[in-house]
């Protein structure tokens, strides 16, 4: 039977996004039989570049799914992983970050280089100064010996903090894996800008919470994207920081289904999943959270099979 050729879409969402998406890569295994692992494209974003290099770089779907159950037996299983998701990411607040801009070119040249809002304002945004080197030391355990990974397509999506253009990174040529994955992470505010050959990168997702579009002229025939920054299964609260990142959320669901337009339009098939309202409930409002952390993989895990379902049938 002809395997179609297949690429795998892991937006930005931190902690949370984590925590949601990889109940659902273990679903999707489950209801296809095909192993996301086995992609021969991946796309990631911010936490999403997160996991698509550890999927690209050799980690199964059930050694995430059993890391956010229990790391301590993943540790002991393969002990050059120090990981540990409730410290390594950090409080749920940001350390006090530098008295620098992250991007102000972005805001100052806004309407010139014809940047959407979120990503213009991320520019003025303080420079963080997370410690990044627990992402280091986890994405050094699957490099290889020239820097990257041992796939043929994984593209790590950042943003030029100078010109908002979204850049993707797929090879030892052109960055470090550790460096391209801690700038597709660095969250403007958050944690601290890259540079790489004389670029400096913030969070991909400040210009596109998935980058699936990137896929359109190529020949893959089937994209799964995992958002967990959009949502069209919207909750309702009243409390203010949520209604905030709700309001963020719309934005960024209305790029998501831009760019899957663009992809069924070039006649990809289309297989797309974001957080239900029970999952947003979870969720909460505050992403880089990792007390909420089991409670998002817990209901994901809940939602997942009817999710993925649906879906499926609507692809």
């Amino acid at each position: 039977m002809k395997q179609h050729k297949s690429a795998l879409v892991l937006g930005c969402g931190a902690v949370a996004g984590a925590a949601w998406q990889i109940p659902y890569l273990a679903e999707i295994k489950k209801q296809t039989g095909w192993d996301p692992a086995s992609a021969d494209t991946f796309v990631g974003t911010s936490v999403g570049a997160v996991l698509v290099s550890l999927l690209a770089g050799g980690v199964s779907v059930e050694t995430l799914l059993a890391a956010q159950q229990d790391m301590e037996s993943v540790r002991k299983a393969n002990p050059s992983c120090n990981w540990d998701h409730d410290v390594s990411t950090g409080p749920w607040y940001p350390p006090l970050p530098k008295f620098r801009f992250s991007g102000k070119q972005l805001f100052k040249l806004r309407k010139k280089l014809g940047l959407k809002a979120i990503t213009a304002n991320c520019g003025l945004l303080p420079t963080g100064t997370f410690d990044m080197t627990p992402f280091r030391h986890l994405i050094g355990s699957i490099e290889n010996q020239a820097g990257w990974l041992n796939h043929d397509d994984c593209r790590i999506m950042v943003a030029d903090n100078q010109t908002g253009e979204r850049v993707a990174l797929k090879s030892a040529q052109q960055a470090n894996i550790k460096d391209a994955v801690c700038a597709s992470y660095a969250v403007p505010g958050w944690c601290p800008p890259v540079e790489i050959n004389g670029r400096t990168y913030l969070d991909g997702g400040i210009a596109s919470p998935i980058s699936a579009d990137i896929l359109a002229d190529s020949d893959i025939e089937v994209v799964y994207v995992l958002a967990p920054m959009a949502s069209w299964q919207p909750d309702a609260s009243i409390n203010p920081a949520t209604r905030i990142e709700r309001r963020i959320r719309r934005g960024m669901t209305h790029t998501v289904n831009k760019e899957i337009e663009i992809l069924k339009r070039a006649g990809k098939k289309v297989i797309a999943l974001a957080p239900n309202a029970a999952e947003l409930k979870a969720i909460g409002f505050n992403m880089m959270d990792p007390g909420r952390r089991q409670r998002v993989f817990e209901t994901s895990q809940q939602q997942a099979a009817a999710q993925v379902k649906q879906a499926l049938a609507n692809a």
